[in-house]
């Protein structure tokens, strides 16, 4: 037979007409749904389902509202999830109910409903018609339970629903169908239709009972987190999920079979976008997964997209975005495996130059996820820009941001937000006027542009004209969490502010949910307050004083939903005390580089400015056993190491306290040393070397843990294991939790020796004994970056440079590892250039690792970083410390 739709809510079907409960086991006919006879067992051994006394389940049977009411209040009931506040509450409603005809035996379930919001009274003249039951629709079923998981799960528009019949759906139903389709309780039938107005029956209802009792018990909805993901070339990708119930599904997806949203829904992303640690919910039709949720918390397109802006051309193998901020035009070669977005669906190449040429009177706006690969371009070295997903919209319109340069009756000047770029726009003849959001007039813009330093923000139609210029004394955010706003309303039911010529209105499910905080000009401080007593203080009191205030300001907090947490709010003459300490921004993410002082997030197209010294409670990188800029701006820029940072900055987007700690790392391991060793500086610490060059030291749990039994923590510290290819896990502190050796091939000799080290020959000579080279002598250092066996002879030929050197020697008295430092070298000074110094001596010159610039110069006697040029041509010694490293010259 035709598979029904597959509706879970796990609800109880209790019909209080029905005074017999009659088992699963002798129902006599529920071999007629058999794709639901397994599920009416199920609820039936659960508690959750009546039969009729002739013993059938009569599985094709409509089910009334009041029905349905009364299952989810059973079901709530069942799982504890009752709201107690809303039982008890007929005598409330009594009137209304029996206005509406509601049958006796639902009315108390119908009171909890319409106390508890699952029901609103426009919802009562479906339950009957001259006093008889109607049966319920899919949609409205949907309706019911939705709000009453919607306690438990977050609710969104809906745009993601994609039921072929997604049209028949009602606008305010669509959240509660996304609802439960992200929850995996609602599919389509066979045909891919969600059947909205249909009405639903037992056999359905008893699919929906049994998931959603599951769901509700377990406290899970197919969630997990992605421990995993391994991109083969962008053909396909390996993603583990450790789901929230201890299972593990482990998937083999591509673009081609998988479809990846954001969580609302509205927005289709590439299989690239997910990355290791993302929250996702996993959406199943029957044991085949369909979709993948994405449940991180969403942000503005200038955080969605590593660039965005509007595009300038697409072809021959390239595309030229004109930047949103900044109007300056960018190239990004496009990767072979790039992906299309036309308004978050999937499309091609073809169907987005299409686009681009059917719409040359408007703005194609786009979004891009971007890398930078190293390549040889016409020879030479260079980073390339690619786009490897691109995601178009079509607009009218466009809109930029910038400071006022100049104002006329006709044009406006303005430089362009984050950048240099001078950009101008001359009126539309029915252009708009504002001044925040009060409608102005050009001329009040103009006198305004007069008085000092104020930000436009321009709407430019497709003939390049503005329609609507809004000027502020602010800078123009996107941030509206950390935004101050001017109160245009409030009361019980909402909240109305204004920001940069928009109103925006927040509905208040409840005021109690809400934190409220006034301003106390006396003490100085914030107050936590009633909802009462914040009207009041909005209102003001004539009799205390307090209604001689021009404007309300506000900042307002929400949660990762969404919804509002708590309001601040200050009058006018406390705007500046009061908003001060929370002016500053606080972002957080995966760096992708430092670059000229300054930090950016993979996720985030601004810049944060470092300052040049941070002391030590500003300045944190866990699992580091230094907090140096030197060593963050080495762990940002290393393409093999994963950075997590936290900050703060303040309105000029300058970084005033930074937290960082690496959550992913590869290379060779140098060293490592365990609880028990004697030198408490290297005590539960590891030094790796990434394929760059770079070292870092860094901290370890007491006992890391592996991925094999064939070694241990213990196993790791001999020499055997030094120089192994190693793939490294953190904890939350940026610890080394996990060490797994990638290579399986370790260094097999038992053998290890130490000294100073000379050239024998076609041999290496350390502490007065000669070795021969193996093959493949691996050779690492702190003290420079030199690996190769030939440039390592080379220094140690060099009578000005003493090396000291610890080998691992095989049983053929070969040597196989060496881990050299520098104790002493003499030779002309070159330059000082980002933590290295160069000399040249009568060989060559040499490059050699120092510690922080700003160390350097308190042991020279140094006091700036240009006194370096002063010792050019000079002849030096170089002092190096235990560590390998130039202290003093």
């Amino acid at each position: 037979m035709k598979r029904k739709m597959a509706m879970a809510l796990a609800a109880v079907l209790v019909a209080g007409s029905l005074p017999v409960t009659v088992s699963a086991a002798t129902f006599t006919d529920i071999n007629e749904v058999s794709w639901a006879s397994s599920t009416i067992q199920a609820v039936s051994d659960k508690g959750l389902i009546n039969g009729y006394e002739d013993g059938t389940f009569r599985a094709k049977n409509n089910v009334t509202y009041s029905e349905a009411m009364v299952m989810v209040y059973n079901l709530m009931s069942k799982t504890g999830n009752l709201k107690a506040s809303a039982t008890n509450t007929l005598s409330i409603y009594q009137s209304v109910l029996n206005t509406y005809k509601i049958p006796t035996w639902s009315q108390s379930t119908v009171a909890y409903g319409l106390s508890a919001q699952i029901l609103m009274a426009a919802d009562l003249p479906k339950f009957t018609t001259n006093g008889v039951s109607n049966p319920a629709t899919r949609q409205d079923v949907a309706v019911m339970f939705g709000r009453a998981l919607s306690e438990k799960y977050d609710i969104y528009a809906g745009t993601g629903v994609n039921y072929n019949d997604v049209w028949r759906i009602s606008d305010e139903v669509m959240p509660y169908v996304d609802l439960l389709t992200r929850l995996g309780i609602v599919t389509g039938d066979d045909s891919g239709n969600f059947n909205p107005t249909a009405n639903i029956t037992r056999a359905e209802m008893a699919v929906m009972m049994n998931k959603t009792y599951d769901l509700l018990s377990n406290e899970l909805a197919n969630t997990g987190e992605i421990t995993e993901i391994v991109n083969h070339d962008g053909d396909y990708y390996d993603v583990d999920v450790k789901m929230d119930n201890g299972e593990r599904n482990r998937l083999t997806l591509s673009d081609d079979n998988i479809s990846v949203y954001n969580k609302d829904g509205s927005r289709e992303l590439p299989i690239s976008s997910l990355t290791k640690g993302d929250r996702v919910s996993l959406v199943f039709d029957g044991l085949v997964i369909t979709k993948i949720y994405l449940l991180d918390e969403e942000a503005s397109a200038q955080e969605k997209y590593d660039a965005v802006g509007y595009i300038y051309s697409l072809k021959d193998g390239y595309l030229n975005l004109e930047s949103e901020n900044t109007g300056e035009t960018t190239k990004y070669k496009i990767n072979t495996n790039c992906t299309y977005y036309l308004d978050g669906k999937k499309t091609t190449e073809s169907a987005i130059k299409d686009v681009i040429d059917d719409n040359s009177d408007k703005y194609v706006y786009a979004g891009l996820y971007t890398e930078t690969k190293n390549e040889k371009v016409d020879g030479k070295r260079q980073d390339v820009l690619y786009a490897n997903a691109v995601y178009v919209t079509v607009k009218d319109e466009y809109t930029q941001t910038g400071e006022v340069t100049d104002f006329t009756s006709t044009t406006v000047y303005y430089k362009a937000s984050g950048s240099n770029a001078r950009k101008s726009a001359d009126f539309a003849s029915d252009c708009e006027f504002y001044i925040g959001d009060k409608k102005s007039s050009a001329k009040d813009l103009e006198e305004m542009a007069e008085s000092g330093t104020v930000y436009v923000k321009v709407t430019v139609n497709s003939k390049g004209k503005a329609t609507k210029v809004v000027m502020t004394e602010d800078k123009f955010t996107d941030n509206t969490a950390s935004s101050t706003y001017t109160v245009k309303g409030f009361n019980k039911d909402r909240i109305i502010v204004s920001r940069g010529g928009t109103s925006t209105t927040y509905e208040f499910g409840s005021t109690s949910d809400i934190t409220y905080y006034t301003w106390d000009r006396s003490a100085g401080k914030w107050e936590e307050r009633s909802f009462k007593n914040a009207e009041s203080y909005y209102e003001g009191d004539p009799e205390e004083g307090e209604d001689d205030y021009e404007t309300m300001y506000a900042r307002i907090n929400f949660d990762k939903s969404g919804k509002i947490t708590a309001i601040y709010m200050a009058k006018d003459e406390d705007r500046e005390p009061a908003f001060d300490e929370a002016e500053e921004t606080e972002r957080k993410g995966t760096v992708e580089y430092i670059k000229d002082g300054k930090l950016k997030f993979k996720t985030s197209s601004t810049e944060y400015t470092l300052q040049s010294k941070y002391d030590e409670d500003s300045l944190e990188i866990g699992g580091a056993p230094t907090s140096s800029l030197t060593v963050l701006t080495r762990m940002a820029n290393c393409d093999d190491v994963t950075l997590y940072a936290e900050i703060k900055a303040d309105g000029n987007n300058k970084i005033t306290d930074i937290e960082a700690r690496l959550t992913a790392a590869e290379g060779k391991m140098i060293e490592y040393n365990g609880k028990d060793t004697s030198d408490s500086d290297k005590k539960n610490t590891l030094t790796l070397e990434t394929p760059d060059g770079s070292q870092f030291k860094l901290k370890t749990v007491s006992n890391p843990k592996t991925d094999s039994d064939d070694y241990d923590a213990e196993d790791l510290q001999t020499t055997g294991y030094r120089g192994s290819s190693v793939k490294l896990e953190f904890n939350n502190d940026g610890e080394i939790s996990k060490i797994i050796v990638t290579d399986s091939k370790y260094n097999s000799g038992t053998k290890r020796v130490k000294g100073t080290a000379s050239v024998d020959g076609s041999k290496i000579k350390i502490d007065g004994k000669s070795y021969s080279w193996d093959s493949k002598t691996y050779i690492t250092s702190s003290s420079f970056t030199y690996s190769t066996k030939d440039m390592f002879e080379r220094m140690l030929q060099d009578k000005d440079i003493e090396v000291y050197v610890e080998a691992t020697i095989s049983d053929s008295n070969k040597v196989e590892r060496i881990n050299a430092r520098v104790e002493s070298a003499e030779g002309e000074f070159v330059e000082y250039d980002s933590g290295s110094v160069v000399i040249e001596t009568d060989s060559r010159k040499w490059s050699f690792n120092t510690v922080s610039k700003n160390t350097l110069l308190k042991n020279c006697g140094l006091d700036d970083e240009k006194d370096f040029e002063k010792k050019e041509g000079k002849n030096v010694t170089l002092e190096f410390n235990s560590d390998g490293l130039v202290e003093e010259f």
